[in-house]
């Protein structure tokens, strides 16, 4: 039986509720009703965007909490956003010949640089009402109603919302109703890695009978995960004004993880390292935040005690919200390792 086609019959949504609920009971790592079925629609979000190829041809790279979830569990929180990166080269209609010529040439200046945040806006913009228009396409041969796609107002493409209709409800509100396709367009999406993921109720016993969506990926490779997340609280810890503490606690949590695990090796992964930092210093530079200074050995992984308060505080909301498959150490402590981390490029001096 495919789940799906009970999410087109009304009639039998309490019955699929009552699936979700076993599932929340049965489950070895004991995940909440509501997580796992919004990971039923990540996943065949997923299905449809690579296995279907709704992204064309474009190098497009899967990457972020969700894919360190999905494709080498290396955190234990539920993420439940799809971060992508298309590669610019490819949504800017450049050959791989062209691309460093064109790269060199969009970064001589401010204005170079401004030139051609604009062209690529512009072109993500029409990349992703493409995709929404695909996206509903395909959602509407499903039959089931309140499933649609839809582009953020205001986002230039950047950020698309998946709406499905929800049969759980969680005790906490601090899970999206939706799911957030969430894209760069002044990205690499490569280098990838092809991984195969599948959904966290398929390893329920007693569901064996569920037809469930399982998909093939590009997932970003981990030298370069490890460094876009190092150099994101980077900048979270050096930036003029204080970032949004919403839902951001989770980054050092999943730094700490990957640390943790030696995900990959930040002594020895220059080439992500450079390029990650190249890549930022010229498309995502924000006030304050100097990435050059990371190569000099000083990457800065602990906030002020001013932006401790609320991002501390954010972890313990994410806590109480259940976004974690199991209890996650306190904030402090995690900031109490990554005290001794923080000087992993100090060679570099």
């Amino acid at each position: 039986m495919n789940i799906f086609e009970l999410y087109a019959d009304k009639s039998r949504h309490e019955e699929l509720s009552d699936i979700f609920t076993i599932g929340a009971q049965h489950h070895p790592k004991g995940l909440a009703a509501n997580f796992l079925e919004k990971d039923i629609w990540v996943t065949e979000i997923l299905r449809l965007l690579y296995d279907e190829k709704l992204l064309g041809e474009f190098s497009v790279a899967f990457k972020g909490g969700t894919a360190l979830s999905k494709c080498w569990e290396a955190i234990s929180r539920f993420s439940e956003d799809i971060d992508l990166s298309i590669h610019w080269a490819d949504l800017s209609g450049h050959t791989e010949e062209e691309e460093l010529a064109a790269w060199s040439q969009s970064t001589k200046n401010r204005s170079q640089s401004a030139k051609f945040r604009k062209a690529q806006q512009k072109q993500l913009q029409a990349w992703s009402e493409n995709l929404v228009v695909m996206l509903n396409e395909r959602l509407s041969q499903y039959n089931i109603e309140g499933l649609y796609a839809e582009m953020e107002d205001g986002s230039g493409g950047e950020k698309i919302d998946i709406h499905f209709p929800r049969v759980t409800k969680g005790t906490h509100d601090y899970q999206l109703d939706h799911i957030l396709l969430e894209f760069g367009g002044r990205n690499r999406g490569k280098p990838t890695n092809t991984i195969a993921i599948d959904c966290y109720l398929g390893y329920t016993p007693g569901l064996e009978q569920l037809v469930l969506p399982k998909a093939q990926v590009s997932a970003y490779q981990a030298e370069y995960i490890l460094w876009e997340k190092l150099t994101a609280l980077h900048q979270f810890c050096t930036q003029n004004s204080s970032p949004n503490p919403d839902r951001l606690a989770r980054h050092w949590y999943d730094v700490d993880c990957l640390l943790s695990m030696q995900f990959a090796d930040p002594l020895n992964s220059n080439t992500a390292r450079n390029d990650v930092i190249e890549m930022k210093k010229h498309r995502w530079a924000s006030h304050g935040v100097d990435y050059e200074a990371i190569l000099a050995g000083e990457l800065l992984l602990i906030p002020t005690e001013e932006r401790l308060v609320d991002i501390a505080k954010d972890h313990d909301n994410a806590i109480k919200g259940g976004m974690f498959f199991t209890t996650p150490d306190s904030f402090a402590d995690i900031l109490e390792r990554l005290k001794f981390t923080q000087q992993i490029n100090q060679q570099f001096k």
